[in-house]
């Protein structure tokens, strides 16, 4: 088995195990934050991840059904916004927890999603070729106009 299949099987029960055991050894003395502003802007982010998940995985479905590229809904700014919404929805609930652990965990995390998206993206270039290759151009992976 290859690295590559390796950090595809693991990388979403690892990052949920990661970040659930975070919260055991955060040193606080309730679940959810009890900072209101943190509790309403970590809500705020939550469903703006959830509703991008929704959006994305609607796009990404129609795509597949058609045999296209998925170059409509978000994937007109990235090209990967069902990890961006992982990230999203994980910093929104880490906003919620307040756990510092928590947060460490998404910085750990990000080179491994990077790997993985990588991985797909040459799947992809091998499907569907310079179509791909010239929608890379017009489009960020992870956050629109940045990176």
């Amino acid at each position: 088995m290859n690295f590559f299949k390796i950090i595809h099987i693991t990388i979403r029960p690892l990052f949920a195990i990661c970040l659930f055991l975070s919260q055991f050894i955060s040193n606080r003395t309730t679940f959810f934050t009890n900072n209101l502003f943190m509790i309403c802007l970590g809500s705020i982010i939550l469903v703006a991840g959830i509703l991008l998940i929704q959006s994305a995985s609607k796009h990404m479905k129609n795509a597949k059904n058609s045999n296209k590229i998925a170059d409509t809904g978000p994937f007109v700014l990235i090209r990967h916004p069902i990890y961006s919404s992982i990230y999203v929805m994980s910093a929104g609930l880490g906003l919620l927890f307040y756990s510092t652990y928590w947060f460490i965990v998404l910085l750990i995390f990000v080179p491994f999603w990077y790997i993985e998206s990588r991985e797909e993206e040459r799947q992809i270039i091998e499907y569907h070729g310079e179509k791909y290759t010239n929608y890379q151009i017009k489009t960020k992976m992870f956050i629109p106009w940045i990176f």
